[in-house]
């Protein structure tokens, strides 16, 4: 039995495979992880029942010392016999299966010291500097979590039977009495290990069940696909021209059954279309060669037609192109005059705006002769005022050389005083202070009147230095309006000028309007006998082309003639190739 993967009845079966196999897996796998974390969960649950069963008899034991009926050294070896065995002369005990959890898992203590204290290998050993392989410093681990009131503890650890790392599982609590901390560690794997045989069971009820059921999916989809298959041959049959076939035979009420019957009645409707197409195809080839023998008389006529206006259309076109051309020149003609009679006008525009421009001139220079001539008599009202300055500060001056004496001598006063309060003693002290603020007040004024002297003398240096620039002044402002009144004049010849070169521009300008109407009225008589003479030729090529038109139309026909022919011809050898 061949399958391959396009057909129907492999993609049946693919999806009854999928539809037994997508949730198989899903049940294996979901039993799998919950058996596995039931059975981890018992694991724990069976270290934490031991580590409380140790706790149990250590309290029992130290009863007994309590008791006086042995020592605590007593007491705790025969806990560690009971819950692991003898040591022997290598410091090991053997493990007590009675107390063994999983496979190979067993109880242990450790003291507040981190010292293991019951241990099958390592009794003895200090466990504060053992880290594991995951960074798990177990002695203080142990003893924390003791002293926390117990609980869960994992880290990575040397499997048993291997060297390989596995995930250890321990349960700590600190027992109430002689600082002991009990443990009790198994290895993870160990507790689900059940779990495994359940995942091997479910795989081996997959197998067979894609087994069993292939076989029902395969023994189903023939059955499903036979009708199909039957079908399909027939269809390739009808393909190759074969409509003698017979009809298909399904009993089944289904939609296979349907579509048998649907194809059924395909057959009887396409052995009645046949045999109408072979009868068309028949009268289409007869009324084609009739068609074809008249559109060839009529093309023959068409084309007589065509050539004789033709004729007649070639010689309105030469007449048409001669007066083109002349109103074309005469266009060109008119186009320049024109061009003349707006450039004239542009540039008496100009002429006019240049006068303007020149007359606005001439009213800038009146003004800026004003403005000289205001400028000139406010040079000359200001060197008036700047020359009464300089008397006043001459005036000023011999002030302060009267206030400069009148310091000098108040200075010499203040010394005298000075002097005579001296001799007076005691009763002259007090005139002493105001002689010598006196004199004091006199040395301030004389500063003051060097310091004013000084900026007097400044200010005669810049008052004389003031009047020549002025002079300066008044003799640029005179050459100023000399050179205005100058220009004044030549502004107004400007003006002159401008007025008389407008009003010829303005003259030409009125003879090319004229010449350019004149030219105008030429060109429209002449385009008006090129319009009649252009559709006396549209005209002609209209029913020039109105019979090659036809001619085409009738050679297209002819065509069409032939290919309805060539395709009768076709259709009678398509319709020949069935049988029926």
């Amino acid at each position: 039995m061949k399958f391959h993967l396009r057909s129907m009845r492999t993609k049946l079966i693919i999806l009854c495979l999928l539809i037994l196999l997508i949730p198989t897996i899903f049940i294996g796998i979901t039993t799998y992880e919950v058996s596995t974390s039931k059975l981890d969960q018992a694991g724990k649950e069976q270290l934490k029942h031991s580590v409380k069963m140790a706790i149990a008899l250590i309290n029992v034991m130290n009863e007994q010392v309590e008791a006086g009926n042995m020592t605590l050294e007593e007491a705790q070896e025969r806990v560690r016999v009971e819950l692991l065995g003898v040591k022997g002369a290598d410091n090991k005990r053997p493990i007590n299966e009675d107390y063994t959890v999983g496979e190979t898992g067993y109880l242990w203590a450790v003291n507040q010291d981190q010292i293991s204290v019951m241990d099958p290998a390592n009794e003895g050993t200090d466990l504060t500097e053992v880290k594991t392989e995951d960074g798990v410093m177990i002695g203080h681990e142990i003893v924390t979590i003791g002293a926390n009131g117990g609980g869960y503890l994992a880290y990575m650890w040397k499997a048993a039977k291997s060297d390989s790392l596995e995930m250890k599982v321990n349960y700590v609590e600190k027992a109430p009495h002689w600082g002991w901390t009990i443990g009790a560690g198994a290895y993870l794997s160990e507790f689900n290990s059940g779990a495994k045989e359940i995942l091997n069971i479910v795989i081996v009820i997959a197998l067979i069940a894609i087994i069993v059921g292939s076989a029902i999916a395969a023994l189903f989809s023939k059955r499903f696909t036979g009708p199909i298959i039957l079908i399909a041959q027939k269809l390739n049959a009808v393909a190759e021209g074969d409509l003698t076939i017979d009809e298909v035979s399904i009993r089944s009420k289904d939609e296979v059954g349907k579509l048998a019957k649907d194809f059924n009645h395909m057959i009887q409707n396409m052995r009645h279309l046949i045999k109408e197409m072979h009868a068309s195809a028949d009268k289409v080839a007869v009324s084609s060669n009739e068609l074809t023998a008249s559109s060839e008389q009529t093309s023959k006529a068409s084309e007589q037609i065509a050539s004789d206006i033709q004729e007649s259309a070639n010689g309105a076109e030469e007449q048409q192109a001669a007066l083109q051309k002349a109103s074309v020149s005469l266009g060109e003609i008119s186009i320049g005059m024109q061009r003349i009679a707006e450039t004239s006008s542009t540039i008496a525009h100009s002429s006019e705006e240049t006068m303007e421009t020149a007359n606005l001139g001439g009213q800038a220079v009146q003004k800026t002769v004003e403005q000289m001539n205001s400028i000139r008599d406010s040079v000359h009202q200001s060197d008036a005022v700047i020359k009464l300055l300089n008397k006043r500060t001459q005036q000023i001056e011999e002030m302060l050389h009267a206030i400069s004496d009148i310091s000098a001598q108040t200075n010499l006063l203040a010394l005298n005083a000075a002097i005579e309060a001296a001799r007076a003693g005691e009763h002259g002290r007090g005139f002493s202070v105001v002689a010598e603020e006196v004199r004091k007040l006199a040395d301030q004024s004389s500063q003051s009147t060097s310091q004013i002297a000084l900026l007097i003398e400044e200010i005669q240096k810049d008052m004389d230095q003031t009047i020549i620039t002025m002079s300066k002044v008044k003799e640029e402002v005179g050459s100023g309006i000399e050179v205005a009144n100058e220009t004044e004049k030549r502004f107004d010849g400007i003006l002159s000028l401008t007025t008389q070169i407008t009003q010829q521009i303005e003259e030409l300008a009125s003879v090319s309007q004229q010449i350019s109407a004149s030219m105008q009225e030429v060109t429209a008589s002449v385009e008006n006998v090129s319009a009649i003479s252009r559709q006396s030729s549209m005209h002609s090529q209209s029913i020039a082309s109105a019979a090659e038109e036809q001619l085409a139309s009738m050679e297209e026909v002819s065509g069409l003639s032939a290919h309805l022919a060539s395709m009768s011809d076709e259709m009678q050898k398509l319709t020949q190739k069935f049988r029926f």
